[in-house]
């Protein structure tokens, strides 16, 4: 049984499909416009995920475009998906547009690839720690303490990816001194620090430490990198996508170079890191 589908990537497909389609055809904006009675920006904006492509639309296109019937299905899916909402939606007033588009992305991915050198990933955070990490309570936190903890709420419902059908593969690699920054009080730590453990025996969960004396290569900031699953009836595209986050906002970035650079960076860096036998050892003797 797979997961719901996402509808932040079925909009992200739906677009990249109806732009290939255009391209292959070798037709102009102007002249799709004509075909849905619009205009040449209704058609870029669909074709860049910035509208919702009506199910109606997408047939008239599929139909112009002379797509097999089983193409012709697909697309037709992928934009009833489309047109759905995302639990995430509902916190829409409180959370920055990047990461509520980040968590369409990830509830939709079928594996990650993390490297984290400041906090401990989302997905593998306590309440208390993500709590500590948003400055919660803290007379100098530019963050409300009822918005933090809805805050709190989202990255906890999250973490639901982790179990259930089809859930999300993640392999994290953290730099040693992630697990010695204290956010919050010992206690907070400790159980944190338990909890990765835990979490760490998960099937679809890998963790591994690069040690602090370990030999580093170019120094980078934390980054995520989702990779999606191939869709029933479609072709298999390049969908990988890195979220660079920082602290006045985020960074995508989908292109195939760069992408590709980020995926080896992490490769050299797992050549660093400590075994996952030997990274759970270090947990232990930290958390106890």
């Amino acid at each position: 049984m797979a997961r719901e589908p996402s509808p932040t990537v079925s909009r992200r497909r739906l677009a990249a499909e109806l732009r290939r389609l255009r391209e292959d055809a070798q037709v102009t904006g102007t002249q799709v416009a004509q075909v849905l009675d619009g205009s040449s920006s209704k058609v870029s904006r669909m074709e860049k995920a910035q509208v919702i492509a009506h199910k109606d639309d997408v047939a008239l296109l599929a139909d112009f475009y002379h797509v097999p019937p089983v193409v012709r299905e697909a697309l037709l899916t992928l934009a009833e998906e489309a047109g759905e909402k995302g639990w995430w939606e509902a916190y829409g007033d409180s959370l920055a547009e990047s990461y509520m588009s980040y968590i369409g992305l990830e509830a939709g991915a079928e594996s990650m690839l993390t490297w984290q050198n400041v906090t401990v990933p989302g997905l593998l955070q306590t309440a208390d720690y993500a709590r500590s990490v948003n400055g919660s309570g803290h007379p100098l936190s530019a963050i409300p303490p009822a918005e933090a903890e809805r805050a709190v709420r989202v990255r906890l419902r999250r973490q639901q990816l982790l179990e259930g059908p089809s859930p999300l593969v993640v392999d994290a690699l953290l730099d040693e001194s992630v697990l010695h920054r204290r956010f919050g009080p010992p206690e907070v730590m400790r159980e944190q620090l338990q909890h990765i453990l835990k979490m760490a025996q998960l099937p679809n969960v890998s963790v591994r430490i690069v040690p602090l004396d370990a030999p580093h290569g170019p120094s980078t900031h934390a980054f995520v990198l989702l990779k999606f699953p191939p869709r029933a009836g479609l072709d298999s595209i390049h969908e990988d996508l890195v979220y660079f986050e920082h602290a006045t906002g985020a960074v995508f970035e989908e292109r195939y170079t760069e992408t590709y650079r980020v995926e080896q960076l992490f490769r050299q860096m797992s050549a660093e890191a400590l075994t996952e036998e030997d990274s759970l050892k270090m947990l232990g003797e930290l958390s106890r």
